[in-house]
């Protein structure tokens, strides 16, 4: 039995002909829900509308996967990735054992678009199975969004992209001189469309939540709570707190200690102490990144593969801003191991917490 990563995934009868009903049935769907359709992310919205107004349930859509009306919805889902981010088709050549002969093409992000650094992220991420790797399954989505208690927008099925930026961009080069799967199917000009990473995943949701319950008390403890407003000039008075911890906790000459502990995850050093354990520092960051987001309008950023927040994966946490692009984006650990440096010394890689803001443009 063959994987995805073969090349015949991408060309075979089963696949072929799939296409080519799709896209046969297009103008006729089109022409029924009103037209107007153009494979632009923001019509994902209206996708979703639009079966739902013709299944009031998942189970008359279920009972319906291999109709002309629903093949071509999930068609046109399949397209606005391959148009805007560059994925391409994939189908088993032969039928899958557990689904008999039923037919579930996905679209996903060609691994050739990999550069040998995220390659080898990718299969690291895969042996832990919790890669991100953007992958789209049409029929199954435009299935269960009939639900009318789903809770995963059409729109969410593009968040994947944002963490894998640099491929989108190499895998739009290869669509634009290949020929296409489906004859006609090319870029958008404007492709990609916004990178959105979405909203943070749950157990980030639940950190941000706790802390921003915290914040009062935190504040008062500091003895600076009027001056902890959210604007950027806070965060002068902010390393100072910073820096009086880091006195109080004796560890003024430890620094790169830390800083190493924190960088390669390790769980013991001689003399080291994980600082963002630390209440304070803990508090800190979350301070850091909602005045990023209150002063320059940026937005958390899930952990990648919506991981959970831990001693690990803090040092993930990041603020964007969200433009046509994702990013730039403020890495907060890094942020605040920066400010904690010797300010005297200009090869030690001091940066003011107030400057981290700039990440931000």
């Amino acid at each position: 039995m063959t994987t995805i990563e073969d090349p015949a995934w991408r060309d075979n009868p089963r696949l072929n002909d799939w296409l080519a009903a799709g896209r046969e049935a297009f103008p006729t769907w089109a022409e029924l829900t009103g037209g107007g359709w153009d494979f632009g992310t923001d019509s994902l919205a209206r996708l979703e509308r639009v079966i739902r107004e013709r299944y009031p349930d998942r189970e008359q859509a279920d009972a319906d996967w291999n109709g002309s009306f629903l093949t071509a919805a999930a068609w046109y889902l399949g397209e606005v990735h391959v148009r805007n981010y560059g994925a391409l088709w994939q189908c088993s050549p032969e039928p899958r054992p557990f689904l008999g002969r039923e037919i579930h093409p996905l679209v996903q992000l060609p691994r050739e678009a990999l550069d040998e650094e995220e390659a080898e992220e990718l299969a690291e991420a895969e042996e832990l199975c919790e890669d991100d790797f953007p992958l789209c399954a049409p029929i199954d989505l435009v299935v269960a969004v009939a639900d009318p208690a789903s809770t995963y927008p059409l729109t969410e099925t593009l968040e994947g992209y944002a963490f894998w930026e640099p491929a989108v961009e190499r895998a739009l080069e290869l669509a634009r001189i290949r020929p296409p799967q489906n004859p006609g199917s090319r870029p958008r000009p404007d492709a990609p469309g916004v990178l959105d990473p979405g909203r943070p995943g749950q157990d980030l949701a639940r950190w941000l939540a706790v802390r921003e319950e915290a914040f009062p008390l935190w504040a008062r403890a500091t003895g600076r709570e009027a001056e902890l407003d959210f604007s950027e000039s806070s965060l002068e008075m902010l390393e100072e707190v910073l820096r009086q911890r880091v006195r109080t906790l004796g560890l003024d000459d430890k620094l790169d200690v830390l800083e190493a502990s924190l960088r390669h995850g390790l769980t013991v050093l001689p003399h080291s102490h994980r600082l963002f354990d630390d209440p304070v520092f803990d508090c800190a960051l979350w301070y850091l990144g909602e005045t990023g987001c209150r002063a320059r309008g940026a937005r958390w950023l899930p952990l990648r593969a919506n991981l959970d927040v831990d001693p690990v994966t803090v040092r993930q946490l990041a603020v964007a801003r969200i433009d046509r692009r994702i990013g730039p984006r403020l890495e907060l650990t890094a942020a605040v191991q920066s400010c904690l440096r010797d300010r005297t010394d200009p090869d030690d890689g001091y940066r003011p917490l107030l400057h981290a803001l700039a990440d931000l443009g």
